[in-house]
């Protein structure tokens, strides 16, 4: 039966009773308006609305978030423009985040993520510490910008800049369950001290996951699997007026699915934790300069283990002898120190400057694999190999070396009646490779009260990551000393319109690519290289429509006329839309995103397609009274079956996403 009538009934359904309750009191936390007037500082780190600010950016609060029914942070990056999110094989929650069609293997490290305003990319590998399910229930708002970041940020704000600014003052429990859900607990609860604010957060999620059947790697044969996991999170914040304190902390365990991108539901495990520490404190150094000075601390841990043969591959070189599988698990722990002093100086009513210095010290502190035969043996092919039963042999994977560096920004703006501009730029100096200097420009004229024009210059540079100079000579992978840092200049040219019941956005951008870091072969074995250079383009659409006062429409579109050679996976055609309306305590919803096909490898040279598809999500929620509400979302709606492709030859059929999956939620406010 086919279901590609049902979005337009449903779209149908929940659009009948406009007419008859367009003159309802709002519905919404915020009328669109007063969405609009959010001042946001990612950008450059002074309030800006959306009218202003010189950047293509997409804002999603509280209301909005629950309205679409996602609980995790990869769900909702979906309905971005430029952005797209893609499951890879190393483990099963690995969701990799691209903006504009610059996808880096499987991790986000070509974008920058935030935590309240501080970096929180891995500091070993740089990929996004916090993006494998990190639970939506702590987010009060995010702040995503397309395009390049680095003349503030430094590296890894490449292609994008996604801020994280987490719920401070909420009291609210909830409990939700489902058929790929056992359980997920939230509480959050706020104290006031005299004049200290303390809200503590905690998360706790116990899934039983979803069920595949998917190809066994070593024999080739049908193999049954799943992908359970296990989610905690707890959060403190301590806030006065002058003063912010900030602990976050989340961990969790996989099992099964792939891992390396090889099957077991016997070897295949993975821990992830990350324990984030920052402290912030305003001063009155200099009169006119509001100075702040932060320190943070982030550590990390990845333990991840997998099978890497048949049964029987060494049955007959081993000693003793033994018909198991090679075997084992690797620990990757890294850590960051950064301390920064930043500074905002109003010269005047027309002119104001922001600068500021960092200091950033990151060091893989432990990179050690344990197996249960000799890997040197087999990577040397030195036969017999030694058997180790309880996997006592241990090897490094890296080279646990530290990767400091400093940087310092300046930025002017101002405004001449109806323009407003930027001008800055930051240098970056490291050790072991060469001085970064990113510079922006930025033009919005304010054409009249519903229209802005935005020109917009930027650069941005990812220096390469100690994952990528020190991991040591593997099975399959190795490191690559010679690396240097990539480039990006990126050109945007934005129109919009901002009116009291509509906002809408286009944006063409140009991108041109130097040096860029690719997948590619190092020593015979697969690693990072620097290609040749390369440029992309296309187009961005968004649109945020209150139709009236009960329903809103959300929707975004992006082609890319032309992608960089190595962007392959990358779909050129994406779109989304999001329909909610409510009718007294009744709120309904539904949204689905759109990715064009895409190409996974089935060899070192070849291709296949992976089929374009839509994937829809429906939201429900009823309000029993003012404080308590009971709510249904339910995830791939029509059980469709998905791919998304696939970091290696070895799963020609790219990876499946989960089937239809739905949950109940009852939420207490108070």
């Amino acid at each position: 039966m086919s279901n590609k009538g049902t979005p337009s009934l449903l779209f149908s359904v929940l659009l009948v009773s406009l007419s008859a309750h367009s003159d309802e009191a709002d519905f919404y936390n915020l009328k669109l308006q007063d969405l609009l007037s959010i001042k946001i500082a990612t950008s450059t780190l002074t309030e800006k609305d959306i009218s202003t600010i010189p950047a293509p950016v997409t804002i999603f609060t509280r209301d909005e978030i629950e309205s679409i029914g996602v609980r995790f942070l990869h769900e909702i990056l979906e309905y971005v423009p430029g952005y797209q999110v893609t499951r890879y094989s190393n483990y099963p929650y690995e969701y990799s985040a691209s903006s504009r069609g610059l996808t880096f293997g499987a991790s986000s490290k070509k974008i920058l993520f935030l935590l309240d305003g501080h970096k929180v990319n891995d500091p070993r590998s740089g990929n996004a510490a916090l993006l494998a399910n990190f639970s939506l229930h702590h987010v009060e708002r995010l702040e995503i910008i397309r395009g390049p970041g680095s003349s503030i940020y430094g590296s890894n704000a490449f292609t994008g800049v996604i801020n994280i600014i987490t719920r401070k003052n909420d009291k609210e429990v909830s409990i939700a369950t489902g058929n790929e859900i056992n359980y997920n607990l939230f509480a959050a609860y706020t104290y006031v001290i005299d004049d200290y604010s303390l809200n503590i957060q905690a998360n706790k999620v116990k899934s039983r996951g979803d069920d595949y059947q998917i190809k066994d790697v070593f024999s080739g044969q049908p193999f049954n699997t799943d992908d359970p996991f296990d989610l905690s999170s707890l959060q403190l914040a301590l806030s006065n007026e002058r003063s912010r304190y900030q602990l976050h902390y989340r961990e969790i365990d996989m099992a099964n699915f792939y891992h390396t991108a090889r099957t077991s539901n016997q070897y295949n495990f993975s821990t992830h934790n990350a324990l984030f520490l920052f402290t912030e404190q305003d001063l009155n150094v200099f009169n006119s300069v509001t100075s702040t000075l932060s320190v943070d601390y982030l550590k990390t841990e990845l333990v991840n283990g997998n099978q890497s043969s048949a049964a029987g591959a060494f049955s007959g070189v081993s000693r003793p002898e033994s018909t198991a599988p090679l075997h084992g698990y690797g620990v990757l722990e890294a850590y960051r120190i950064l301390t920064a002093f930043n500074n905002d100086w109003r010269i005047n009513q027309t002119y104001e400057m922001q600068f500021g210095i960092e200091w950033q010290y990151n060091k893989e502190s432990r990179a050690e694999g344990f197996t249960n035969f000799d890997l040197s043996a087999i990577l040397s092919r030195q036969f017999p190999v030694d058997y180790y039963p309880d996997l006592d042999y241990k090897i490094k994977v890296g080279g646990e070396q530290s990767q400091p560096f400093y940087g310092a920004y300046v930025q002017l703006q101002g405004d001449m009646g109806k323009i407003n501009w930027i001008l800055g730029g930051r240098l970056d100096e490291y050790p072991d490779l060469e001085s970064q200097f990113t510079p922006r420009l930025g033009l919005v004229y304010l054409a009249d009260n519903n229209w802005q024009l935005k020109l917009l210059y930027g650069e941005a540079f990812r220096a390469p990551e100690l994952s990528e100079l020190t991991l040591f000579s593997g099975i399959s992978r190795s490191g690559n000393a010679e690396l240097d840092s990539e480039r990006i200049k990126t050109t945007d040219l934005i129109a919009q319109y901002t009116g009291e019941d509509l906002w809408f956005s286009l944006d063409v951008f140009y991108n041109t690519f130097e040096n860029p870091i690719i997948s590619g072969f190092v020593n015979g074995l697969n690693g990072q290289v620097n290609g040749d250079s390369e440029y992309g383009h296309g187009i961005e659409a968004e649109l945020v429509w209150q139709i009236a006062n009960n329903t809103r429409l959300r929707t975004t579109a992006t082609h890319f006329s032309k992608l960089p050679q190595s962007a392959f996976k990358d779909s050129k055609t994406l779109a989304s839309v999001q329909l909610d309306h409510r009718f007294e305590a009744l709120q309904v919803g539904i949204s689905g995103t759109f990715r064009s096909s895409r190409q996974t490898p089935i060899s070192t040279t070849q291709t296949k397609e992976i089929d374009a598809f839509w994937y829809w999500r429906s939201f429900m929620r009823y309000n029993l009274n003012n404080n308590v509400s009971l709510s249904l979302s339910i995830n791939n709606l029509f059980d469709e079956r998905f791919y998304n492709p696939s970091i290696t030859s070895s799963l020609s059929d790219g990876i499946p996403l989960k089937g239809r999956n739905g949950s109940v939620t009852l939420q207490w406010t108070f």
